[in-house]
Formats: structure tokens, sequence, C-alpha cells
């Protein structure tokens, strides 16, 4: 066995029991050394197969493929594959890189051990974890290091926060670059002057923060995540993003007389079939009918068989009504108006604390990063990453066609009355005011 010369903040993590242990650094911290490191000890000790799982392939193969290669003595290697990027060791266990972009060929095998390198980039990372990911390690009973810099308050916020309670099996850390001993803390300081303040707190000190490319930046827990005993609807209603392999989104709102929406629960879930949606939908009312849903126009067959069960959606037309501008633009647009504080001192539209994952998609629905090439348009739209974005979807389709079409039912007077109690009102002719009908010219006329 060989030994690894470890920082004082890798030794910490490298020793520890937790069976998922999760790691917040910064850049340069050394944390795809340790990981690699890690896989390795795992992997002397335990025959069996190993990953270490990053966004994307091409990823994989940039940051460990080479550095692996160097770090496992030759005289342990019997195979090396670089298409696979596996390698096997002479005691057989074999160390593979993966890419999270391909999750079908992640399925059906039994790991000793599992790596998932820079976890906040990975897209659809409940889904994949769940679904995917997760069974890969019951058979042993594996360990998982979870090893990241932070993006906003996405999924790796939450997986850092469950480790913070360090009674069951997961555990976190967070170190920043300056943790690393190696790395010239004056380069570090360069880096800080040439940054935004968020930015380098980001990425150099580890710090969950909102970052750049947020679609709405109007979005602020302290202001819109209230839990308001007081609200006051006067109607409900509701809007659904249908998924099945990524999550059903179904969101209930309450309006108030003054057309503020609250936003009381959420539905959030993958693999649901239709019976099972239509159950859940039911649930969620109770006896409450909402009085506007809406859902996207493109799942037509699902709309009628939701009718059919009962619960009725109105297709989205996807239409901004404006010239110059599409609906995708449009609607965001809108929703972020509504987002925005009134002249009454609050915004359009509050969301109950329970709705996490409301919430976690307000903070981290972004839109695509550009790409400098020669060929690129620079006037080209911005356009929003097709990730954390299916409540976004069901909440600005519900609020367009809510701006659209949305008519107010004409409420009888005896409305949630107890029956025959209600009295209606009784016209009383109001005596003339004479003096009110008098002028100066009529008396004169008339004398």
């Amino acid at each position: 066995m060989i030994k690894a010369k470890l920082s004082p903040w890798q030794h910490q993590v490298a020793t520890d029991t937790h069976r998922f242990r999760i790691v917040c650094a910064g850049r340069r911290s050394g944390k795809s050394v340790l990981s690699r490191l890690i896989v390795l000890k795992w992997a002397c000790e335990n025959v069996g197969l190993y990953w270490i799982v990053s966004p994307t392939y091409k990823m994989s193969k940039m940051i460990h493929w080479r550095e692996l290669g160097k770090e496992i003595p030759y005289e342990w290697i019997i195979k090396k594959n670089e298409v696979e990027l596996s390698i096997t060791l002479k005691n057989g266990s074999v160390i593979e890189l993966k890419g999270a972009e391909n999750p079908d060929a992640l399925r059906g095998v039994k790991l000793r051990g599992l790596v998932i390198d820079e976890i906040a980039s990975i897209r659809n990372w409940d889904w994949l974890w769940g679904e995917v990911l997760r069974p890969t390690l019951t058979d042993y009973q594996a360990p998982a290091l979870f090893i990241s810099t932070p993006k906003g308050f996405n999924h790796f916020h939450t997986l850092y926060e469950a480790g913070q309670n360090t009674d069951g099996d997961y555990c976190s850390w967070r170190f920043t670059s300056y943790d690393n001993p190696y790395v010239s803390k004056e380069e570090i300081d360069h880096a800080k002057n040439e940054l935004t303040e968020d930015t380098f707190a980001q990425e150099y000190l580890a710090d969950f923060r909102k970052y750049t490319g947020l679609i709405y930046k109007e979005f602020d827990r302290s202001l819109h995540v209230k839990d308001l005993a007081d609200f006051k609807p006067i109607f409900w209603i509701r809007g659904l993003d249908r998924g099945f392999r990524n999550p059903t989104a179904l969101c209930w709102i309450g309006v108030d007389k003054d057309g503020v929406w609250y936003q009381t629960h959420e539905l959030y879930r993958a693999g649901l079939t239709n019976p099972e949606l239509v159950r859940l939908a039911k649930d969620m009312r109770g006896d409450t009918d909402p009085e506007f849903s809406t859902m996207d126009s493109a799942q037509a067959s699902d709309i009628k068989d939701l009718a059919d069960m009962g619960e009725d959606f109105i297709p989205v037309s996807k239409e901004s009504g404006e010239a110059n501008i599409d609906y995708v633009r449009w609607k965001i647009q809108k929703f972020a108006a509504r987002l925005k504080v009134r002249e009454d001192g609050r915004p359009g539209y509050y969301v109950n604390p329970r709705c996490e994952n409301t919430i976690r998609e307000f903070e981290t629905y972004r839109w695509k990063e550009k790409r400098q090439t020669e060929a690129q348009d620079l006037n080209e739209a911005e356009t929003p990453e097709k990730a954390n974005d299916h409540m976004m979807d069901a909440l600005a389709d519900l609020n367009a066609m809510y701006l659209h079409s949305y008519e107010p039912r004409i409420r009888k007077p005896w409305e949630g009355k107890i029956p025959g109690t209600y009295v209606p009102p009784v016209e009383i002719e109001e005596e003339s005011d004479w003096s009110s009908t008098r002028s100066d010219a009529y008396w004169e006329e008339a004398a």
C-alpha cells in the first residue's frame, strides 16, 4: 500500500467513517485529488467495481483520467481502456470514470464505492440519485463521496445541509481554496481583486449564494417564502407541468381579493401514472374546486385522460400576444413582474415553506451560458437551461393564461351562506330632495 500525503482538511475527510461524505470546497483546494485517492483506497481494501461520476464524460476524462493513471503505481495495473475510461487493478478491482449525461448507461450495476464529482453541476439530480445511482449501492451498502464547488442554492446545498446533522449516515464539510497549503495565497488574492464579490465567494470561498445567470433574480426567500396563516383566498387556481421521467409539477394557489397569489402546496414527483396523478391532485384540493387550471398544450392525450377521470385542465396557449417577443421570454417577464413588490408593499406571489422543490427551482433556474465562438451571434436571445424548470414552467404558464384569458366568475350574493339563511336586501325608495331640484331660474319664472 502506498502512502498519500494529504493536507489537514483532506486527511479529516479521508479518515472519517460516515457512509456518505459531502465536501463543499473552493477551486484548487485539492478536492479532485482527494476523490481519486479515496477511490483507490477503497479499491485496494475491497475487490469490486468503483465509479467516479462527473457531470459529463468529457469532464471525467479531462479532470481525472490522466491524473488517475499517474497516481496508481504502474505495477498495480493489469489493464487500461481509454475508451471506457476504466482501469483494472491486479487485485481484481475496477475503477471507471463516468458521465452523468447518459443515465441509462449507469443502471444495473453493483458498486463497492461511488464518487460524485462536481455534483452541483449535474442536472436532474434528485431523479438521477433516486432512480439510478442510489440503487447501485444497495447490495454492498457501499459508501459514497459527494464533492463539488457550490452553484447557488441547488440540490448540492440541500445535500450539504443534510450532512450538517452528523448523527446519521451523512456528514458534510466546507473548505476554501485557502485551506490548500500547496496553492499560493497571493494567487488567490489576485483572483479576489479580479472577480466580483459573489463569484469569488462561490468559486474560492465555497460559499452558497445566488449565482450569476438566475432567471428570477426578483425571488427572495425573506420576502416570498411565508407561512401566511391569515391569508384570505377568494378562489383557487392550479398549474400542471406533466412529466414522467422528469418530475410532474403541480402548484396549488389561493388568490385573494387584491389578486395576490399564495402557493400553499406542491406536487413534485417523477414516475406518476395518470390515475396516480388524479388521486394526488384530488387529495391536494380536498373539497375545494379550482376555478382555473392549466396544463402544457403539448400533452393533449394526458389532458384528455385527466378530464375523463374528473380533473379538467385548460391547454396553455403559447402566444405572447406582443410583437417581437417569443412566448417563453414573455411568460418569464410576466411572472418576474408578479414577484416584484407592489404599491401596497406586498409582492404578487408568496409560497409556503413546505413547497421545498418550488423554492429550490426559483434559486437554480437559470439562463444558458453563452460560449463565445467566432460564428456566434452576440445578439442571440437568451434561453433558459432545460433543468430545474418543471415548477417554473407550471407557474409561468399558469400566470400567462391567467393574464390572457381568466375571467372572474360572477358570484351570487348567497354563495357561502348557510342554506335558508340568505335574506335579499329590500330596496327602499328614497324621498325626493326638493331642494336639490330647485333653481333660481325656475322661481324667478314662477313669480
